[in-house]
C-alpha cells in the first residue's frame, strides 16, 4: 500500500510560543526601550493630552481664567474654525512646509548627498569644507540664524544687496516684499543638513558591486540613479520627507525672528499663530486649540507618507 504524501499545508509547523516566552524573549529589548517610551510619553504624550484638555477649556495666562478655568465644551473649535485668518494661516503653513521641507530641504539635501558621495568616491580635497558648512548651518541656533539673515536682508547694509549692488542691480526689500519667500530661504538654509546626513548614510549602504554591474552594461550615470539608486533610496526618502515636514509645520521661532509673521500676517504659520494666541493674546484655551488642530494635520500627514511607502504585494 502506498503512503499517501503529506502536503505541505497540513505539516505540523514549529510550535508557537506562549506569551510568557515570548516576554522572556523580548525583555531585554523591552528594557532597552523603556526609557525612550518614558521621556516620549513624558515630553509628547502628557503635553498633547494637556493641550487636548485645555481645548475644551476657557483657561488663561492671566485672570480668573488662569486660577478657575471652567469647561465650555467646542466652543474654542467653533471659534477657531469660525476664525477669518484661518484660511490664510493655514495656506501660509502650505507655502512654508511646500517650498521649504519637500521642495527646499528634500530636494537639496539629496542633492548635497549625491554630490558628497561621489565627491568623496573621487576623493576631492575640499568635500569636508562643503561638509562642515552645511552642518554648521543645521547646529545654528534658530534665534541666532534668524538675526544672521535678518542683518543679510537689510535693504540699506544687508550683504545680498551688496552683491546685488556690486553687479549693478537694485536693493530689494527682501522681508518687505517677498517675506515669505525669505523666511522659505532661511529654513532651507538652516535644515538641509538632517535631510543630507540621512541620505548620505543611505547611499553608503548601496553595494558598490550593483554600480559596476549597471557600468558593464553600459549604463550611463542618469540610468544608474533611476534605476538602482533611487530605488534603493525609496523607503529611506519617505522617511526623510515626513521628518522635514513636521519639523518645518511646527516651526516658529525662525520666523518670528525674521518677521513676527508679518507684514501684515503674510507670514503667520499655525504653529506661530498659536503662539501668538496662546503667549501675547494669554488665550491659551485658544492656543492649544490651534495646537490640536497641529497635531491632527501632522497625524494626517504621517498617514499619508506611510500609506504610500507601504510595500505593494
Amino acid at each position: 500500500m502506498t503512503a499517501v504524501p503529506v502536503a505541505p499545508h497540513d505539516a505540523p509547523g514549529p510550535p508557537r510560543p506562549n506569551r510568557s516566552t515570548a516576554w522572556r524573549r523580548n525583555r531585554a529589548y523591552v528594557a532597552g526601550l523603556s526609557p525612550t517610551a518614558v521621556l516620549l510619553a513624558l515630553f509628547f504624550v502628557a503635553p498633547a493630552g494637556w493641550a487636548v484638555y485645555a481645548s475644551f477649556t476657557n483657561r488663561a495666562l492671566l485672570g480668573m481664567a488662569a486660577r478657575e478655568p471652567r469647561f465650555v465644551g467646542l466652543e474654542n473649535y467653533r471659534k477657531l474654525f469660525s476664525d477669518p485668518d484661518l484660511a490664510t494661516v493655514l495656506l501660509n503653513s502650505l507655502a512654508f512646509v511646500v517650498g521649504s521641507a519637500m521642495i527646499g530641504q528634500f530636494l537639496l539635501g539629496l542633492a548635497l548627498a549625491l554630490l558628497l558621495d561621489h565627491a568623496e568616491n573621487r576623493r576631492y580635497r575640499l568635500t569636508p569644507l562643503v561638509y562642515a558648512a552645511v552642518l554648521l548651518a543645521w547646529v545654528n541656533p534658530s534665534v541666532i540664524a534668524g538675526f544672521q539673515w535678518v542683518a543679510m536682508f537689510d535693504f540699506y547694509y544687508g550683504s545680498l544687496n551688496e552683491v546685488l549692488n556690486r553687479f549693478g542691480f537694485a536693493s530689494v526689500n527682501w522681508l518687505g516684499d517677498y517675506p515669505m519667500l525669505s523666511v522659505i530661504i532661511v529654513n532651507v538654509w538652516r535644515g538641509t543638513a538632517f535631510a543630507m546626513l540621512i541620505f548620505l548614510g543611505a547611499l553608503r549602504t548601496i553595494p558598490s558591486q550593483v554600480y559596476e554591474a549597471a557600468r558593464i552594461d553600459g549604463a550611463g550615470a542618469a540610468r544608474r540613479f533611476w534605476d538602482h539608486t533611487l530605488p534603493n533610496l525609496r523607503h529611506i526618502a519617505v522617511l526623510v520627507l515626513l521628518s522635514v515636514t513636521m519639523s518645518t509645520f511646527g516651526t516658529f521661532i525662525l520666523i518670528q525672528t525674521l518677521t513676527n509673521g508679518g507684514p501684515g500676517i503674510q507670514t503667520e504659520t499655525i504653529a506661530l499663530y498659536a503662539y501668538h494666541q496662546a503667549f501675547r493674546d494669554y488665550d491659551i484655551a485658544y492656543g492649544s486649540t490651534i495646537a490640536v488642530v497641529m497635531l491632527a494635520i501632522n497625524f494626517a500627514f504621517a498617514g499619508f507618507y506611510l500609506r504610500v511607502s507601504r510595500p505593494k504585494v
